[in-house]
């Protein structure tokens, strides 16, 4: 049976429920991201709006620019400053994503979106969503499923583990909670 597992990443992981949000806000919990501006911090929202990754310290990781940094490289903000995107380790991705099975297989075509929470098709509306999977140069803008983040092919295991770093900034004034993270892939 193929199990996914999604984790924001900390000092303590946070396991990210089903019923669970992924909200990117501005210094604190529930605070508002100016628009243009991008996430400070990350946090697992539980189904009833309370916080389930305060005190976990969760891996923040802020789109800086696209194309500014060393040959192109994009730019990013996981706390100890501007970076080269591609200077990101595992363990300060926002996102673990682990796929298992209980028989070993390998995983292809595997990609990693934001939609507009109904349509797979369809980008968020009023959002602009950056992700990357450890080791990308540049950030993708993976908004709807023909955009998504391709992610590297694994070897055959019982167990795989995916780091994404993700970022979200606000096009226009207003909460934004249509939108959904989504990772596919197909394994045999």
């Amino acid at each position: 049976m193929a199990t996914y597992t999604w984790t924001l990443q900390g000092v303590t992981p946070t396991t990210i429920e089903a019923t669970d949000l992924v909200q990117f806000a501005a210094a604190t919990f529930d605070s508002a991201i100016t628009v243009g501006s991008y996430n400070d911090t990350i946090h697992v929202e539980s189904n009833a709006a309370a916080n389930d990754s305060s005190g976990n310290t969760p891996e923040n990781n802020k789109f800086i620019s696209q194309a500014g940094g060393t040959g192109g490289d994009s730019q990013a903000n996981w706390g100890d400053g501007t970076e080269d995107l591609d200077q990101i380790t595992t363990a300060e991705c926002s996102l673990k994503i682990n796929f298992s099975h209980g028989s070993s297989v390998t995983t292809t075509s595997h990609k990693f979106y934001a939609d507009d929470g109904t349509t797979t098709t369809a980008v968020p509306t009023g959002v602009d969503f950056r992700a990357a999977e450890q080791g990308d140069t540049n950030w993708t803008e993976a908004e709807g499923s023909a955009a998504g983040v391709t992610i590297t092919d694994d070897t055959t295991a019982t167990s795989h583990d995916y780091y994404i770093a993700v970022s979200a900034s606000p096009t226009s004034v207003g909460e934004k909670t249509a939108f959904r993270l989504r990772s596919e892939l197909t394994y045999t």
